[in-house]
């Protein structure tokens, strides 16, 4: 990482972390109301004597539960902290303020274009003063768009390369105000009732235990506050004609838990290490309305497919070769997403997206009484 844009997030989160220890964390082991005890090198519960270390370079507080050190989580860490480095390590030294200013704009033109998760569901100029959390926030991008638009910004992941270009990020954004922790998902380090806004894409699906993820997204919500997630889809091209004949073809299918299975014929092939991605869960329509029982539903809409949604080798380059022999050019939205330019659906792949898409985009809401109503079809 750029040492100046490291120091630039450090120096940030100083004051911002004090502020947070007053008024938003709690012991994620304990759940201990009291005010956890803060020096220079760590937090610490004064409940059950937990200590979480801060980074002395990048500032960054590693509010991990003692349960959430598990084999599972390790494996998670290691797998998306590998993907990351492939993805995002090379164009991350030289942001700047201004040219990550001029690349999230990019970034939501590209959102707008591709009917994204984070333009259609997620209230882009209704965000001002709100709070917002996000979980699994990739390499930032999202977290840093909410920001740039005014949020009150926090970012979890389990992963620390993740935080750190998250928090890298949210230090240049001209708003200033967000921050990033390490922590788990299934134990998160934060007050009851809190967040107006919870947002994660794509992400709570490779959990180790989705439906605890799910019961702390509604612990931290306000009352009336809603969920903005996305997680993928068991009845869509993705699955049927390309993640299941792959995992019968190369026999894993018959070797692993389905998570598993899917987890690692999905994501991409480890370059810095050989752990492979642990978890990937998909759902159809019955699954997912138990998933968000515990919620009033606003809605459901599907999205995300490619004509290289299939089990066919080079499909990918294919697509991309042939959009652009007929004249369309890849967005540079994606550099900051994907980590370069990507080729977004034409009007055709966004209209079968709504029948056989791999995305769900859901918008659920945390009931300001015990009754709630299901309106989404």
């Amino acid at each position: 990482m750029n040492n100046q844009t490291s120091m630039t997030a450090n120096l940030k989160m100083q004051p911002i972390i004090q502020k947070d220890v007053q008024e938003l964390l709690v012991c994620p082991t304990c759940r201990a109301q009291s005010k956890m005890a803060i020096t220079a090198s760590s937090l610490t519960c004064p409940d059950c004597g937990t200590e979480y270390p801060i980074s002395a370079e990048h500032g960054i507080v590693q509010l991990l539960a003692r349960s959430s050190k598990t084999s599972g989580k390790a494996n998670i860490q290691a797998w998306w902290g590998d993907l990351y480095n492939q993805l995002y390590q090379q164009h991350e030294q030289t942001l700047t303020a201004e040219s990550l200013s001029n690349m999230l704009d990019e970034l939501e033109n590209m959102f707008v274009a591709r009917r994204h998760l984070a333009a259609l569901e997620m209230p882009l100029d209704e965000l001002r003063g709100l709070k917002v959390l996000e979980i699994g926030p990739g390499g930032g991008a999202h977290a840093a768009l909410f920001s740039s638009k005014g949020a009150d910004m926090v970012a979890v992941d389990i992963t620390a390369e993740r935080v750190i270009g998250t928090s890298i990020k949210l230090a240049l954004c001209n708003e200033g105000g967000g921050r990033a922790y390490q922590a788990d998902s299934e134990n998160l380090p934060f007050q009851d009732d809190f967040f107006d806004i919870v947002y994660s894409n794509g992400v709570l699906h490779h959990s180790e235990d989705t439906v605890q993820c799910m019961s702390e997204v509604h612990r931290v919500l306000k009352p009336g506050g809603r969920a903005v997630l996305m997680v993928y889809a068991r009845h869509s091209a993705s699955y049927w004609l390309n993640i299941l004949p792959r995992g019968l073809f190369s026999g894993e299918l018959f070797r692993w838990p389905e998570a598993e299975w899917i987890g690692r014929v999905t994501e991409g092939r480890p370059k810095f290490g050989n752990t492979k991605n642990p978890y990937t869960r998909v759902y159809s329509i019955g699954e997912l309305r138990n998933l968000v029982s515990a919620f009033a539903v606003v809605s459901f809409r599907k999205s995300s497919f490619q004509f290289d949604n299939f089990a066919v080798p080079r499909l990918t380059q294919f697509r991309n070769t042939v959009l652009a022999v007929l004249g369309r050019k890849a967005h540079p939205g994606g550099k900051l997403v994907y980590g370069h330019p990507y080729m977004v659906e034409t009007a055709l792949e966004v209209w079968l997206g709504k029948f056989i898409g791999f995305a769900w985009n859901i918008v659920i809401k945390k009931s300001t009484s015990s009754q709630h109503r299901e309106t989404a079809p």
